[in-house]
């Protein structure tokens, strides 16, 4: 995860770098969430393949890994708001 940054002592450069490292993350994020769900989408290809049940704390765990990436998102994204609004506030022209 990006590490926060004070938005009302950055400099421009500092809140592009921050910007970048963010939507970076959240690509990321993407990334690793599309991965969690193709792992569960072959688990149940293999199982049926293989004529057994699907084990279904095979999915609660992806989708509980997913959630907590969502909320890590979600978390990059307030954090970069809040700085660049005191970057605003601090930077007003």
């Amino acid at each position: 995860m990006p590490v926060p940054l004070d938005g009302a002592a950055a400099t421009a450069d500092q809140m592009r770098a921050a910007l970048a490292d963010a939507r970076g993350f959240i690509a990321q994020s993407g990334v690793y969430q599309d991965c969690l769900a193709k792992d569960v989408e072959d688990a149940k290809s293999q199982a049926a393949a293989a004529g057994q049940a699907f084990e279904p704390s095979i999915e609660a765990n992806a989708r509980a890994r997913m959630d907590i990436n969502k909320k890590q998102q979600e978390r990059v994204g307030a954090t970069l708001d809040s700085a660049m609004l005191a970057y605003k506030n601090a930077h007003p022209n």
